[in-house]
């Protein structure tokens, strides 16, 4: 079975896995998971379950609904094809997954208008976070830039920080969640805002200034 890259950022489908399985439901289409995480509330049956870089937690709950799926990018991304398991690939059609946020955004996967752009400005641990329907795309910047970018000074304002942190950032995951509640955006109060368009257009507007200028 093959998902779609562009209709899991659309949508938050990653057909055939959706939300309203549940862990039966998984087992029997994709078979077992080649690895687990245990925890105080697992017993008597794990609820975390990964596929090589896809994860998926189930409920507590009878019958154990899925509650939260993500992907981690691998070390390498196939450039056709990405595999979870034998029985479920991931089609990559053609974006630009490993790219800058921006890349991304002028894919011509959304409405610019539709899909919101967070940025959490707190120089010690920068990070922006896309969300589309039903999905969040979130970036963080490595600990050596952290040290040599913003460690030392504020982030400024919404501008300052997209203009820099759309130079360093790197893809931590990619996240769907029950209900559209937020885990990855927290603490929910210290973001900043903004729609793609908004985001692009800053960008547009400091792509002459180079970014060391700004720090």
């Amino acid at each position: 079975m093959t998902a779609s890259l562009r209709t899991f950022l659309q949508t938050g489908e990653l057909a055939p896995i959706t939300l309203d399985l549940t862990l039966l439901d998984v087992a029997a289409l994709i078979g077992p998971p080649a690895w687990w995480v245990t925890d105080a509330h697992d017993f008597p049956i794990p609820l975390n379950w990964g596929y090589s870089t896809l994860e998926i937690s189930f409920s507590l709950e009878q019958p154990h609904p899925i509650e939260f799926l993500s992907i981690k990018p691998p070390q390498k991304w196939g450039r056709r094809f990405h595999s979870f398991c034998p029985l479920l690939r991931l089609s990559m059609d053609g974006l630009p997954i490993e790219g800058r946020p921006s890349e991304l955004l002028r894919a011509g996967i959304w409405d610019p208008d539709s899909v919101e752009v967070g940025i959490l400005t707190d120089p010690r641990d920068p990070k922006i976070c896309i969300r589309g329907t039903g999905i969040e795309i979130l970036y963080v910047v490595s600990d050596p830039d952290r040290e040599d970018h913003f460690a030392q000074a504020s982030l400024g304002g919404i501008e300052r920080a997209a203009v820099l942190l759309e130079e360093h950032v790197f893809l931590y995951g990619l996240y769907q969640s029950h209900g559209g509640t937020s885990s990855v955006r927290w603490p929910e109060e210290s973001w900043q805002e903004i729609s793609a368009r908004e985001y692009l257009e800053i960008l547009e507007r400091h792509r002459s200034i180079a970014p060391h200028d700004l720090a």
